[in-house]
C-alpha cells in the first residue's frame, strides 16, 4: 500500500472519492466516509442504501496519455491474490465516466463479469484483456476488461456530475 500511496494514480482516485461526496450527500445527508480499514475491505462509503466503493476512470495501458471510459478494469483477485474489489463485501460500485457516475450492484457486476470474461485464456499485454484474464509482471492480481455498455444493461442508477 505504501508504495501505491501518492502515486498519480492514487491521487487521482482520492480527487474522484472527494468529488463524489457531494453527488452522495443528496441523496443521504447522514452518509459517512470509510475509516482506514474500511477501504482495505474496497469501501469508500456507508449510506443508508449500501457500501460504495468509487472507481475512477482508468487508462488501458500505464502509457496511455488520458483515462477514458469505454472500457472497466475487474479485478477478481487483488495483487496479494486475494479477493479483489469484485468479489468484496461492498453493495455498490460507482464508475466515475466523462459527465456522471454509473452506480450498479456489485453482486449483478461480478455475476456479468464472470459470464463474460474466460479467465483461463490469459493474456501478457493489457490491450488483449478484453474478456480475458490479465496478471501484472510480479504480482498475483487476476483482472480483466469488459465493456462500459455491458455493465449498461445491469440494473443502474446515473448521477450526473454538477460543475
Amino acid at each position: 500500500m505504501s508504495n501505491w500511496k501518492n502515486t498519480s494514480s492514487w491521487n487521482r482516485g482520492q480527487r474522484v472519492e472527494k468529488n463524489f461526496a457531494p453527488l452522495l450527500k443528496r441523496r443521504d445527508p447522514n452518509f459517512r466516509k470509510a475509516n482506514r480499514e474500511d477501504q482495505f475491505r474496497h469501501i469508500d462509503y456507508h449510506t443508508s442504501f449500501g457500501t460504495i466503493d468509487v472507481k475512477a476512470k482508468k487508462k488501458i495501458n500505464r502509457s496511455d496519455s488520458n483515462e477514458q471510459n469505454e472500457l472497466v478494469w475487474v479485478e477478481f483477485l487483488n495483487v496479494q491474490g486475494r479477493d479483489g474489489w469484485l468479489r468484496s463485501a461492498v453493495d455498490i460500485i460507482a464508475f466515475e465516466r466523462a459527465s456522471d457516475f454509473l452506480l450498479v450492484k456489485r453482486n449483478y457486476l461480478l455475476g456479468l463479469a464472470q459470464s463474460l470474461c474466460d479467465l483461463n485464456k490469459k493474456v501478457t499485454n493489457s490491450r488483449d484483456a478484453l474478456y480475458k484474464g490479465y496478471q501484472r509482471e510480479g504480482r498475483k492480481d487476476l483482472i480483466s476488461i469488459i465493456k462500459m455498455s455491458d455493465i449498461e444493461n445491469l440494473p443502474h442508477q446515473i448521477w450526473k456530475k454538477t460543475h
